[in-house]
């Protein structure tokens, strides 16, 4: 699972007249730390709704994940993962497995401690292949997940989405005790949920020209995406080029959820990252994280990454950035 940051930071100059760092902070994607406070009751006194799945197997869902986490954080087992994680969530998580040795050493004592999910609540649509599931993983700590049995997980319950909302999301509706999805095409005001990944990426891309003018630019996440777009170079001067670009996301899929205001859209996101020099005499040395993919001097160092996002579309107003992830998955 993700821990609570976000992008990377954009690459950075190093010592040297012929030498550029292209230097990425890492993002966690395994479960990190929890309070063993025990696992909240997931029913009530009323009888479980049926839907894809009832509440106490979503329960049971959620343990094993919690389970096998838990036993693969402490020997980085990516095999075991990923028989709980699939999609863009495990490629990051199985990042984090390939970068350990770039934690200092209370981040990787701080990785093999177990997380243990409380205060849990379960969104579950009434036919599909997924539900969502919030959780507290320190008591401190909301995070909101999404759960998939298809195909694309081997046809097998896993955990496909990770988000760390920093507030509380707009709550979906319920109709019979069921969680009640939208049509992903169908826009909501100025965006439909399918067009989410483009308009985030785009962020990125151009700064919010094209499809990124679509959401809110005035949140704290939206902020904080354009001014990595806005500062992307700064650190390199005229000696090189920072460029992002979109890719198409590992799993590349949009779920929803309505709520009293409009709809949530819980999607998929990726991009990569392109540092070029301006100069044919001069070679960009990777950092520690790209260095673990490529550590080969060269002219140019493409960047990949991949994350998710939760996205309020409002009936009225512009759609609100909740929260985004992402992780540095490969560096070519």
């Amino acid at each position: 699972m993700p821990s609570p940051q976000q992008h990377p930071s954009p690459p950075r100059m190093r010592a040297g007249a012929a030498a550029l760092g292209a230097a990425a902070a890492l993002c966690l994607t395994a479960c990190g730390p929890g309070s063993d406070t025990g696992s909240a009751p997931t029913s009530s006194a009323s009888p479980a709704p049926k839907g894809v799945v009832d509440h106490k197997t979503a329960g049971s869902i959620l343990d094993h994940y919690q389970e096998i986490n838990n036993k693969a954080n402490k020997t980085r087992d990516a095999s075991l993962l990923s028989t709980v994680e699939a999609g863009q969530l495990y490629a990051r998580s199985k990042a984090d497995y390939e970068q350990f040795d770039t934690l200092s050493a209370k981040e990787k004592k701080d990785y093999g401690t177990p997380f243990y999910f409380t205060r849990r609540s379960f969104y579950i649509p009434p036919t599909g292949n997924w539900f969502a599931a919030e959780a507290s993983t320190n008591g401190t700590n909301h995070t909101f997940m999404i759960f998939e049995k298809s195909a694309d997980t081997g046809g097998t319950w896993k955990k496909v989405i990770s988000l760390f909302p920093q507030q509380p999301l707009p709550t979906p509706r319920t109709k019979g005790g069921l969680a009640v999805p939208a049509n992903a095409d169908t826009p909501v005001g100025s965006l439909a949920p399918s067009g989410v990944t483009n308009a985030v990426e785009d962020l990125f891309a151009s700064g919010g020209t094209k499809d990124g003018s679509k959401p809110s630019h005035a949140n704290d996440n939206a902020k904080a995406i354009l001014k990595t777009y806005k500062e992307r170079g700064d650190h390199l001067g005229s000696q090189a080029t920072v460029n992002f670009f979109p890719i198409t996301p590992t799993h590349d899929k949009t779920y929803t959820l309505t709520t009293s205001s409009g709809v949530l859209a819980i999607t998929s996101l990726a991009h990569k990252a392109e540092t070029l020099v301006t100069n044919a005499g001069l070679q960009i040395t990777p950092g520690k994280t790209e260095s673990v993919y490529n550590k080969t001097p060269r002219a140019v160092v493409v960047n990949s990454f991949q994350g998710e996002a939760v996205v309020h579309l409002p009936r009225h107003g512009k759609p609100e950035i909740l929260d985004y992830r992402y992780a540095l998955v490969d560096s070519r």
